[in-house]
């Protein structure tokens, strides 16, 4: 059974909330005081916060978002920030766009029925269906990693005073995911993770200073990338700032690259696909190459060390937070197949192939 310094050392104070619904009346009132618009609220499951979809009677959607208690008002204010930034930086990168208050503002605070105060956003409604529930493809993979790219460069000159702020998706702290592994009762499977976290030591730390770095999306998953469900390969849709921070650039693809690995016999190929496209746009150092197949490893770790962690939290929602782990043990069984060496080879390969390209 872990101490409660180590079930504390992995993960942060906006994990260990549940996202406290605000009841759906309260959420319109607020939609018509605070925005003019008169609609019914959906509820939509979300992982920290009370999130409701709110249709008005012409049929226009919006998403309203009442944050989890303990996000920072800094960090409110850094998300619609960004959002905004990346709407004037690249107007084709299709992110949701801030509906303002009456008052102008991008967010504010509202009081909650317990008396504490919560941050507030509105936003459009993307059309699409999630990735991770449409068919996969080559191209929808390239497409991907184009606009990954083109999110870190719109992102580039991006600044907020909250960007350093510390969360426990940041893979710069993954050094806490050891305090976690013994959640993990099944002893072949905590070695594995034991591995991937002696990489993370030996390999990314020692020149995890030294990498370029910037304020990055962080979360660039299957579930926050959205599809035309007619043309699958159009991505129609990013979402969820939510974990954006100021981080080594790598961090951000290897994010993603452990994503739209997906259910591949050839989970290499499926990154390399991604791969190539995002080098077209952005040059990875030889640096930052050396370190990305660990860093992907990482986040595997870490997708499956936090979930874990959260459902003896919250039992009443482990089925939901543990569903993606047996995606993601396949995914290690079919890497662990190939020579580390052979994957590190084919990922620069790509990265090289893209870069031609430019």
């Amino acid at each position: 059974m872990l101490s409660s310094s180590a079930r504390d050392a992995g993960i942060g104070a906006e994990l260990k909330t549940g996202a406290a619904a605000v009841p759906a009346d309260q959420a319109e009132a607020v939609a018509r005081e605070k925005y003019g618009l008169d609609g019914r609220m959906q509820w939509l499951w979300g992982e920290k916060d009370s999130n409701y979809r709110l249709t008005l009677a012409d049929g226009r959607d919006y998403l309203f978002k009442v944050l989890n208690p303990a996000e920072d008002p800094g960090m409110t204010s850094m998300h619609s920030q960004a959002l905004l930034h990346v709407e004037a930086a690249d107007p084709g990168i299709p992110v949701q766009r801030i509906i303002r208050t009456l008052d102008g503002e991008a967010d504010f605070r509202m009081t909650a029925e317990d008396g504490g105060t919560r941050g507030v956003r509105m936003v459009t409604f993307l059309p699409g269906i999630a990735q991770k529930a449409a068919p996969h493809s080559k191209r929808q993979r390239r497409n991907v990693g184009a606009l990954l790219a083109r999110m870190q460069m719109a992102l580039s000159s991006f600044t907020h005073p909250a960007a350093g702020h510390r969360i426990t998706w940041d893979m710069q702290h993954a050094i806490g995911m050891r305090d976690l592994l013994p959640v993990f009762s099944d002893v072949a499977q905590r070695r594995r993770l034991e591995a991937a976290m002696d990489d993370f030591e030996t390999r990314i730390v020692p020149v995890m200073a030294s990498l370029p770095a910037q304020v990055v999306h962080n979360d660039f998953n299957m579930e926050n990338i959205l599809v035309d469900p007619e043309t699958p390969e159009t991505v129609s849709g990013i979402i969820d700032f939510g974990d954006m921070v100021h981080a080594p650039r790598v961090f951000d693809v290897a994010v993603a690259a452990a994503y739209q690995m997906g259910d591949a016999t050839d989970p290499i190929g499926a990154i390399c696909d991604f791969l190539e496209e995002y080098s077209t746009l952005v040059s990875l150092t030889a640096q930052e190459i050396a370190v990305l197949y660990p860093a992907i490893l990482t986040r595997m770790v870490m997708r499956l060390a936090i979930p874990q962690w959260r459902a003896g939290l919250f039992p009443e929602n482990r089925d939901f937070y543990v569903r993606n782990s047996p995606t993601v043990w396949a995914q290690f069984t079919r890497l662990d197949a190939i020579p580390a060496e052979t994957i590190v080879a084919r990922l620069a390969t790509a990265c090289q192939q893209g870069k031609r390209k430019q």
